[in-house]
């Protein structure tokens, strides 16, 4: 009957039928005062404990104790004493020792060596130069050897360790020459295998036992290794939300999960191998990175950062042209939020539009922010026109003219726009004050001091047997046309009396010098009733 053992914290199964004996013997070691490391090589499994024995001598002189000799295994755990041997008192002879190795000790060596054991080991010299036994190598060990029922079936890889859908090949360390092999492995693929170096894929994390059979001379043995394979699990790859930034803005990307990071693509990234970079894409991006963790595993996730486009602001105040003086009303589009500066000649530095009224020419700079949050500039200019000069009216004979040329004219009678009078002469049909305005090539405007024409009917008051001359008067009026002593005043505009008189046969001169320009009224008592008559002075 077959017997298996089961050694704990080996993680080895191991058949006791077809066993074999590893045995190795090292050289002579010399002068092992202090640590001295040596290595047995091409160990197989043990199916248990081993063998450990050697001769060694010292330098020895009474009254100074006993010599002694330690030898060490190194396992994953550190380095763990497998013999010592104290108290000898034997002068420059080789001694024997021996230990017994127990199966765990001898199986992490094994395990952690991966195929050889590296050991050390020192011994204590007691004696004074030139007294007693004494040589230059002393102390040395001899004939070290291990000695240990080897198992036939054994095998390797490069890394147990790996990441899902990695491979691993298996290597055959199998000793006495095997006929076939009969490989498990649970949950990788494929799950079995009959080739001597196999090549499997797992897909999943997770830990997986590995069993090879192998049939030699001696017959089958089987190397169950549980746990054998890690499949590390992947890291938790994350990109970070999604994000959206305005158009030549930046944003602070921010991956975690693993160890190094790598940015795809790199366009727009100050760094594309950080955690962090900044990222300023022209266009929306879709940024994926790849997490590596200390395992080499990898994973991916991807974030999407949108590039908004900035408001297209527009602001306007018609043609933007004003005369010096007016105010203009400007509006602003494109944005939801806007703001004004400088603060100078307008009547707010916020909201969609605003009153300016600038001196001269002037430029303001507007920003616009949309819902989003993106801003955008744009600038207004003012052009500021000089009003035109005011317009002289002087009376022509039967009309009124302006001397000013402009492009348009409106002339007023009394204050009150005169429908059709557009021209830069106007001949008018009742007496009253007339003014004019003027509208230059900007569309600038200015008017004229009013002035009073009272010509009207003058044709009919010149018919009837009173003369009034001249018409307009500088210095002086006459009057003739009279037939006895009439009473008379002459009136301003206002009414108030500047000259009252008699006018008398055959004329009456009437002093008008330094009176102001304007109309003035010649009020006559005469027989047969009152009469009024217009007098121009200028």
């Amino acid at each position: 009957m077959r017997t298996s053992l089961l050694f704990a914290g080996l993680g080895l199964v191991v058949d006791l039928g077809a066993q074999v004996t590893y045995t190795q013997t090292l050289p002579l070691m010399q002068s092992v005062s202090s640590w001295t490391t040596f290595d047995f090589t091409a160990t197989p499994p043990t199916t248990g404990p081993g063998t450990l024995s050697c001769q060694w001598l010292a330098c020895w002189m009474s009254g100074f104790g006993g010599n002694e000799i330690w030898i060490e295994f190194e396992t994953a755990g550190g380095w763990q004493q497998v013999l010592y041997q104290g108290g000898n008192v034997t002068e420059c002879t080789y001694l024997p020792a021996s230990s017994v190795v127990s199966a765990s000790v001898l199986g992490e060596a094994i395990a952690f060596g991966g195929g050889q054991i590296h050991g050390r080991l020192r011994a204590t010299d007691n004696c004074v130069a030139g007294w007693g036994c004494s040589f230059s190598s002393d102390p040395n060990v001899n004939a070290l050897t291990l000695e240990y029922t080897a198992h036939e079936a054994d095998f390797s890889v490069v890394d147990p360790g790996i990441c899902p859908g990695s491979t691993v090949q298996f290597t055959d360390e199998s000793i006495n020459t095997p006929t076939s092999y009969a490989w498990s492995f649970p949950g990788g693929s494929p799950a079995t295998s009959t080739l001597q170096n196999p090549v499997v894929q797992y897909a999943a994390a997770g830990t997986y036992d590995v069993t090879l059979i192998v049939t030699t001379a001696n017959g089958p043995d089987t190397l169950l290794r549980p746990g054998y394979i890690t499949v590390h699990p992947p890291p938790p790859a994350n990109a970070g939300v999604d994000e959206a930034v305005c158009a030549g803005a930046s944003a602070q990307l921010q991956a975690g999960g693993g160890l190094t990071y790598q940015w795809f693509p790199a366009t727009g990234l100050d760094d594309d191998q950080v955690a962090d970079p900044v990222a300023t894409p022209a266009v929306t991006t879709s940024y994926t990175v790849l997490v590596t963790d200390a395992n080499g595993c990898q994973a991916s996730d991807f974030m999407i950062l949108t590039v908004q486009p900035l408001p297209v602001v527009v602001a306007s105040a018609g043609n933007n042209s004003i005369c010096l003086g007016d105010t203009a009303f400007i509006v602003a589009t494109g944005a939801q939020l806007y703001q004004w500066s400088p603060n100078l000649f307008i009547s707010g530095t916020s909201g969609a539009s605003v009153l300016a009224w600038p001196t001269s020419t002037f430029t303001w700079v507007v920003t616009g922010t949309d819902v989003l949050g993106c801003s955008a500039d744009t600038t207004v200019t003012l052009q500021v026109n000089p009003t035109p000069a005011a317009p002289v009216v002087t009376l022509n004979g039967p009309e009124v003219t302006t001397t000013t040329v402009a492009v348009d004219y409106q002339w007023y009678l009394n204050g009150q726009p005169i429908p059709g009078a557009d021209a830069q002469s106007w001949m008018p049909i009742v007496n009253g004050n007339y003014s004019v305005a003027i509208t230059d090539a900007n569309g600038c405007s200015a008017q004229s001091l009013p002035v009073y024409f009272g010509t009207v009917g003058m044709e009919q008051a010149m018919e009837q047997e009173l003369r009034l001359w001249p018409q307009p008067a500088d210095d002086r009026l006459t009057v003739s046309g009279v037939s006895g002593a009439w009473p008379a005043r002459l009136l301003d505009a206002t009414g108030r009396v500047r000259w009252q008189g008699v006018l008398e046969v055959p004329r009456t001169a009437i002093d008008v010098h330094g009176w102001p320009a304007g109309l003035y009224l010649l009020d006559v008592d005469r027989a047969g009733g009152r009469q009024t008559l217009p007098v121009l002075v200028r």
